[in-house]
Parts: structure tokens; C-alpha cells; sequence
């Protein structure tokens, strides 16, 4: 019962945050959303800092979870099907929670510094989306669709692409279409920005 109650108070903290804005939102409005007093929401979370970072922190796991579950799912589709797979499903979480990532990157984009602990999540993010999709570069080596001198770097390389696509959307506040974005990602990440022969 009481994992209920906190996950049903982050729920509502990113509904309030996603309507309200990061800096307007107060522990009394998450409250009255989730139907319960001020005092019942401070058992659960020390202050608003951590249940902002307690609301990270679960949709990181949730999106982990997706991914690990894709991975599976897809286990012997061609490479080019599985990594559509992971792109589809680290976009359709983006575009789910839209609103609260892009007003929480532009709040950590007006500091002036980020912490060197916001940075050390930071990278354990990036290390945890690069694994998986370094998981299916054996696939794609052996099924000739990557190049195998610079296989090391390519999980980082399609992270960054993908990251870059992402930050444009958060920025204009207007999201791309997941099939756009995952034709975009794909075509330039497997063949490049050259024009097609013929």
C-alpha cells in the first residue's frame, strides 16, 4: 500500500509540475492533486528536491525496464528491426512525458553549473542507454549493416544523435512524430549524410 501511495503522489507531481512549471509548483499543490494532507506527502519525501529527484528516478527505472523488455522481445530480428525497437520505445517515453522534460531541462539549463552529482546521474544515464544499445552491436556486425573498425563508439555516437534530436524538440517545445524521428535516426545513422547513388 504504501509503494501505491508514492507512486500515485509522483503521478500527480508530474502533473502538477507539467501544468504549473518546476518553480510554481508547491508540495501543497501535489497534495490536494493526489488527494492527501501536506504532512502525509513529507513521509513520504523529504522535500520538493527529492521528489523531484524520487520522479527521476522512476521514470529512469521505467524506461530501463522498457528497454530491457524490447531487447528481449526482439531477440533474433534483424538489427536494423531491434534498434528501431529501442529508438521507438526511448521516444515514445520522451514524448510521454514531454512536458515535465522540458521544463526540467530548462531549469537545469538556466543554472549557471550543474552539481558534479547531477552530472555523475547524468553520465549513469547515458552509460545505461549506450549498454543497451551496444547490446545488439554483435547482431549488427555479423549481419554486415556496421562497419566493425569503429564499432566502440557507435552506441555513444547514435546516444548523441538522438540526444541532439530530443534537446531541439525540448527547446521549441513542440515534439516530433516518432516515426519521423526513428526514419531521421535511423537513415542517418546507418547510411549517413550522402546522398543515395543512382
Amino acid at each position: 500500500m504504501k509503494e501505491e501511495a508514492r507512486v500515485a503522489i509522483l503521478e500527480a507531481a508530474e502533473q502538477v509540475i507539467a501544468e504549473q512549471g518546476l518553480t510554481a509548483t508547491r508540495m501543497e499543490d501535489i497534495a490536494t492533486r493526489v488527494g492527501v494532507s501536506v504532512g502525509t506527502l513529507y513521509n513520504y519525501f523529504e522535500d520538493r528536491q527529492r521528489l523531484l529527484q524520487a520522479l527521476l528516478d522512476a521514470q529512469v527505472q521505467q524506461l530501463m525496464a522498457v528497454l530491457d523488455t524490447e531487447l528481449e522481445r526482439s531477440r533474433g530480428a534483424p538489427y536494423r528491426m531491434r534498434l528501431h525497437g529501442l529508438l521507438r520505445a526511448i521516444l515514445e517515453h520522451t514524448q510521454k512525458h514531454f512536458r515535465f522534460l522540458s521544463l526540467l531541462l530548462e531549469e537545469r539549463v538556466m543554472r549557471v553549473a550543474a552539481s558534479s552529482e547531477e552530472l555523475e546521474r547524468h553520465q549513469r544515464l547515458s552509460n545505461a542507454l549506450a549498454e543497451r544499445i551496444g547490446a545488439l552491436n554483435p547482431e549488427g556486425l555479423a549481419q554486415g549493416v556496421l562497419r566493425p573498425e569503429d564499432a566502440p563508439h557507435y552506441p555513444m555516437l547514435l546516444l548523441g544523435m538522438l540526444q541532439s534530436t530530443l534537446l531541439r524538440q525540448f527547446l521549441d517545445r513542440q515534439p516530433t512524430p516518432v516515426d519521423e524521428q526513428i526514419a531521421l535516426l535511423l537513415r542517418c545513422f546507418l547510411e549517413g549524410a550522402s546522398p543515395r547513388p543512382g
